[in-house]
C-alpha cells in the first residue's frame, strides 16, 4: 500500500479544496442503515474498541454551521484508515430495497480508494451494481467470527508507517510538555475570561510552567493556511481591541481601574501557537506572517513533523 502523505485537493461537490489527509486517522467509518443494523454495529463498535480503532458514524457527530455532508461523511471517510459498509436492504411493502444513503457512501469509498469491508446478511441480494464486489454474507450466528477476520485482515492491510501508536491528542500534550507548557483548567474567572477570548476561533489556553504566562493553542491540522491565518487575525484583533478598551471599561466602572496597567502588560504578552500538518503549510503562514504589518502578537507555528522531532527527544 501506499504509504505517502495523499491530501484530497479536489472537492467532490465543488467546495474549495479540503486538504484531509487520507488514511491520518485511526478509524474506521460505517455506513449502515440506522433502524436495521442494531445487532451489527452494537459487535462492530466493540471489535474496533478492542483493536484501538475509533468508530465514526454519519449518524454519530454534529456539524454546527458547517456542511454536514462534508464533516460527517466525506471528510471521516477520507481520513479513516478503513471503512466498513453494512449492505442490508430495507424492506418496503415486502420487497428488498437497497439503502440510498449507504449505498451513496460505499460510493464515495471507492471512489477515495479505501479499503473497504462490505457486509450483508445471506439472505438478501446486492444491487446489481455492486454485485460484482466480493462482499462478506453473514448469519447472526457468524457475523462475529467473520467480522473479526475481515477486521484483522483490514488492520494489517491498511497499518500505517506514520500512524502515531497513541492518541493524537495525547502526543500533542506530551508534546506542550516538553515545551514546558500545560493546558489550563480554567479553575478561576479571570483564566476563564482569556479562554473566552479564543474560544469562539477554537483556540485553547495554554500556560508556561510558572502560569505567569499564557499562550493561545490553535490545533488547525485539518484547516487550509488561509483559514488559519484568518484565525490567528481574528484572534490579534480581539486581544488587541480587548487592551484598547480597558482604561475606558475603567472609567465607565466596568474595570478595576488600580488593575488596568496589570493586564495592559498581561495581554501584551500573551502568545499564539499553532499547529499545522505540513511543513509547508508552517512556511507559508510564517511568511505570510512577515508581511506588514505583521504579527502583533509572538506567534509560533509548529508543524507535526515538529513534534514528531520533540518526541524522538524522549527516547
Amino acid at each position: 500500500m501506499d504509504k505517502r502523505i495523499r491530501r484530497n485537493e479536489l472537492c467532490i461537490i465543488g467546495l474549495p479544496r479540503c486538504d484531509f489527509v487520507f488514511s491520518s486517522t485511526r478509524t474506521c467509518f460505517i455506513a449502515y442503515g440506522f433502524s436495521q443494523s442494531t445487532f451489527e454495529m452494537t459487535i462492530l463498535r466493540n471489535l474496533l474498541e478492542k483493536r484501538d480503532i475509533q468508530t465514526e458514524e454519519a449518524g454519530g457527530s454534529l456539524a454546527p454551521a458547517q456542511s454536514a455532508f462534508c464533516r460527517k461523511i466525506c471528510s471521516k471517510i477520507i481520513t479513516s484508515q478503513f471503512c466498513i459498509v453494512i449492505l442490508n436492504n430495507e424492506i418496503r411493502d415486502g420487497r428488498e430495497v437497497p439503502n440510498a444513503n449507504v449505498n451513496m457512501e460505499y460510493g464515495l469509498m471507492l471512489g477515495f480508494n479505501k479499503y473497504v469491508i462490505p457486509f450483508q446478511k445471506e439472505s438478501q441480494t446486492l444491487p446489481f451494481n455492486v454485485a460484482g464486489l466480493d462482499t462478506v454474507k453473514y448469519t447472526e450466528t457468524n457475523f462475529e467470527t467473520r467480522a473479526i477476520q475481515s477486521l484483522d485482515q483490514a488492520i494489517t492491510e491498511t497499518h500505517q508507517d506514520l500512524t502515531p501508536p497513541i492518541n493524537p491528542d495525547q502526543l500533542i500534550s506530551i508534546f506542550l510538555l516538553q515545551k514546558k507548557a500545560l493546558l489550563n483548567p480554567l479553575t478561576n474567572e479571570g483564566d476563564k475570561n482569556i479562554f473566552y477570548l479564543g474560544s469562539p476561533l477554537n483556540f485553547n489556553l495554554i500556560n508556561d510552567f510558572s502560569g505567569m504566562n499564557y499562550m493561545f493553542l490553535g490545533n488547525f491540522t485539518d484547516l487550509r493556511p488561509e483559514v488559519v491565518l484568518w484565525r490567528i487575525k481574528m484572534l490579534t484583533d480581539i486581544i488587541a481591541d480587548r487592551r484598547s478598551s480597558l482604561k475606558d471599561r475603567g472609567r465607565l466602572g466596568l474595570f478595576d481601574l488600580a488593575k488596568i496597567e496589570f493586564f495592559d502588560e498581561f495581554l501584551k504578552r500573551i502568545q499564539i501557537w499553532i499547529i499545522v500538518t505540513r511543513d509547508e503549510d508552517k512556511t507559508s503562514i510564517q511568511e505570510s506572517l512577515k508581511k506588514p504589518p505583521g504579527p502583533r502578537f509572538e506567534t509560533q507555528i509548529f508543524s507535526l513533523n515538529d513534534i514528531r522531532t520533540e518526541l524522538e527527544k524522549l527516547s
